[in-house]
C-alpha cells in the first residue's frame, strides 16, 4: 500500500501537544498546557476543521485527530494499537472515512462524529486505502490492490458491492472527487511516469493533466473545481504545485529542504494545508495562495500523515 510521506515562513505559530489518554473513539477537546500556550496564536482567517493522522512518538501507531482551524482546539477521534490513516471528512463534517489495519490488512472504515465508533465498510484480504467521500456523502472512492496493481473503485457509503473504475495494466492511485461529483483526479503510471489524470465518475473520458518526466502525486481540487493542487518531485523532495485545468499555467508553491505531502484545499479556496517532513521534524503548514506565505499550524506530534479540510 502506498503511504503518503523547513524552513517555513513562520508568521504565526500554533503549538499543540498530546496529553493523557483520551477514551478510545470518543472525540474530546484538548487544551495545551499554559506553558505551551505562551507562543500560541490562532491561524488568522481559518475556518472549518482539519483532520489528520499522527504518531504521538517514534514507533507508535497512527491515530486520527482533527483541529479547529479557527479556535486551535485539538480533538482525538481514534485510539487503538493499530494504524488509522488517510482520513476524509464528509462535506457536512459529521462523518469521517479512513483506512485502518485493525483487521489485519488495511480496510475502509467510517465513523460518525463527534462520538461514534468505527464501522467496517467491508473486509478484504488485500489493502484498501485513500478513501474519499463523494460531495453528497453517498459514495466512497478508494484504491485497492485486489487484482495486483492498484486500481480505483467506488462503493456506496452504506456498504455493498464495489465498482471497479480503472482496469489498466498500471498503478492507478490517490483518487480525488471533483466538487461537483462529476469527475475524479488521480495518479497513474500508465504512460511510464506517475502523472495526474482526470476521468468522469463512471471511469470514462480519461484525460492527462501533467505530462513530464517528474513524479506527480496527491491531486486535490480547488473548491470551485477550476484548479488542481498536487505534489511533484523535481529534485530530492516532493514540493507543492498547482495548475488551472483550462489553459492553466503550472506554478510551484513551496521549495523546502524537506518533503511536502498530503495537500488539502481550504473550503474558501484561499489556503492549501500540507505536511512538511524535514530534518527538523514533521509539521502541518498552511499556504496562503494570495501572498505565497506558509504558516505553521502544528508541530507537536512525531509524525503526520494525511489531511482533510472540512467547511463545518
Amino acid at each position: 500500500m502506498k503511504t503518503n510521506r523547513i524552513k517555513t515562513i513562520a508568521v504565526m505559530i500554533f503549538t499543540i501537544a498530546l496529553s493523557a489518554l483520551i477514551a478510545a473513539c470518543q472525540v474530546q477537546p484538548y487544551e495545551a498546557p499554559a506553558a505551551e500556550q505562551l507562543k500560541f496564536q490562532n491561524f488568522e482567517g481559518g475556518e472549518g476543521k482539519i483532520a489528520f493522522a499522527a504518531q504521538s512518538s517514534e514507533g507508535t501507531m497512527f491515530d486520527l485527530y482533527f483541529i479547529n482551524a479557527g479556535t486551535g482546539k485539538l480533538y482525538q477521534v481514534t485510539e487503538n494499537p493499530h494504524s488509522d490513516i488517510s482520513p476524509d471528512f464528509s462535506r457536512d463534517g459529521m462523518r469521517m472515512v479512513f483506512s485502518s489495519n485493525r483487521v489485519d490488512t488495511y480496510d475502509i472504515f467510517t465513523i460518525n462524529l463527534p462520538s461514534g465508533s468505527p464501522i467496517l465498510l467491508f473486509e478484504n484480504s488485500t489493502d484498501e486505502s485513500e478513501p474519499r467521500f463523494s460531495p453528497d456523502g453517498t459514495q466512497i472512492v478508494y484504491q485497492s490492490d485486489s487484482y495486483g496493481d492498484n486500481d480505483i473503485f467506488v462503493i456506496s457509503a452504506a456498504g455493498g458491492e464495489s465498482v471497479q473504475l480503472t482496469m489498466e495494466d498500471s498503478q492507478d492511485t490517490q483518487p480525488a472527487w471533483s466538487p461537483d461529483g462529476g469527475k475524479f483526479a488521480f495518479v497513474s503510471d500508465r504512460d511510464g511516469d506517475f502523472e495526474i489524470f482526470t476521468m468522469k465518475a463512471d471511469g470514462s473520458a480519461v484525460e492527462q493533466v501533467t505530462n513530464d518526466s517528474y513524479y506527480e502525486a496527491a491531486p486535490v481540487w480547488s473548491p470551485d473545481g477550476t484548479q488542481l493542487a498536487y505534489l511533484s518531485k523535481r529534485g530530492l523532495h516532493f514540493q507543492l504545485f498547482h495548475t488551472g485545468l483550462v489553459g492553466g499555467v503550472e506554478k510551484q508553491l513551496t521549495d523546502f529542504e524537506g518533503t511536502v505531502h498530503s495537500p488539502a484545499w481550504s473550503p474558501d479556496g484561499k489556503y492549501i494545508a500540507y505536511i512538511l517532513d524535514s530534518s527538523e521534524g514533521s509539521q502541518i503548514n498552511i499556504y496562503e495562495i494570495e501572498t505565497g506565505t506558509s504558516y505553521r499550524l502544528t508541530s507537536s506530534f512525531f509524525k503526520y500523515a494525511g489531511l482533510s479540510w472540512s467547511p463545518e
